[in-house]
């Protein structure tokens, strides 16, 4: 299954529930908003590919910490921290 970025689920949304059309300036803002995304993604993966220690809790979640036990970040904790 592939996974919908927010930005293609606006669009998805505009077009089938507001019968938006994606022509014109709307077209240039989309693919603006997907292109902002996109350098979003790839800064947050370079965030936090920067934090060295990388181990996996009981549940499978990817913890930044140097053993399950000490004050581990999870993933999902780096992306709040990192738009803070």
């Amino acid at each position: 299954m592939k996974e919908v970025t927010a930005v293609n689920w606006l669009i998805h949304k505009l077009i089938t529930e507001n019968e938006v059309t994606l022509k014109g300036e709307n077209y240039k803002l989309f693919e603006l908003a997907k292109e902002m995304e996109k350098e979003q993604m790839v800064k947050f993966a370079e965030f936090v590919a920067t934090y060295s220690d990388k181990n996996r809790n009981v549940y499978g979640q990817i913890l930044h910490a140097k053993s399950k036990y000490d004050g581990a970040e999870r993933t999902i904790d780096l992306l709040e921290e990192y738009y803070k």
